[in-house]
């Protein structure tokens, strides 16, 4: 996929989901009373919450399907690119239930030894392995329906980005989802004043477009590409 193709997708995702917000702060503010006005604005921070939420599960998911479409060597890719890939390579070398046949029978319970044989076998294996092709296996990503900062930060550093490149929505998306989980437990049952809410819904834009642009630019400069020091 082409960068701008990528941009396109990205770009539809985050459209949709800012009209349907757009249309409920429209319908808001149409409301006469400011007593129904308040009791509606927790209904939507909530919304506002689970589109981010959605957001960075489509974001992130899309970014890894494309890497999978490159159809890349474990060679070619970073580190964590290679890793995922490889998961299943990682089960077996630390499957306990896994043994020598050369010793399964005479010394079955000799854990140091089978965990060399299976750490050898693997050893073995890493010229194959670097020349497999990159698949990383669904499920990878996972917004664990909490996307806070430590769900942000693991997600960077799953696709191979710094954990920190974030950092400036951190704070602001923390905030959003305290208010979210309160309105979840019962509290806030007054309602959101208007300075709040709209302190929420700039939230809601400057994390997605935040998100979309780091995105972008690691899948434009080819970042999960591991670099070629001379």
């Amino acid at each position: 996929m082409s960068l701008s193709n990528f941009q396109e997708q990205i770009e539809a995702e985050r459209e949709w989901r800012e009209d349907e917000i757009r249309f409920l702060d429209n319908s808001q503010r149409r409301m006469t009373k400011l007593e129904d006005q308040m009791r509606i604005r927790r209904s939507i921070v909530c919304l506002i919450y689970a589109h981010i939420e959605g957001f960075v599960q489509f974001a992130f998911s899309l970014y890894i399907d494309e890497i999978n479409k490159k159809n890349l060597l474990c060679s070619q890719v970073t580190p964590v690119i290679a890793a995922a890939t490889l998961h299943k390579e990682f089960i077996a070398l630390n499957n306990k239930d896994k043994k020598s046949r050369v010793f399964k029978k005479s010394l079955p319970n000799e854990t140091k030894l089978h965990t060399l044989f299976r750490q050898v076998e693997f050893v073995e294996n890493i010229t194959t392995i670097h020349e497999h092709i990159v698949k990383v296996p669904d499920g990878y990503i996972n917004t664990e329906s909490n996307v806070g900062q430590q769900v942000l930060e693991k997600l960077l550093y799953q696709v191979g980005l710094e954990y920190k490149d974030l950092k400036d929505i951190y704070a602001p998306l923390n905030k959003l989802l305290n208010v979210r989980n309160d309105i979840s437990h019962g509290k806030k049952r007054q309602g959101i004043e208007n300075k709040d809410y709209e302190e929420y819904i700039n939230c809601c834009k400057s994390i997605i477009s935040s998100i979309s642009r780091r995105l972008t630019m690691a899948y434009g400069k080819n970042e999960f590409l591991v670099r070629v020091i001379y």
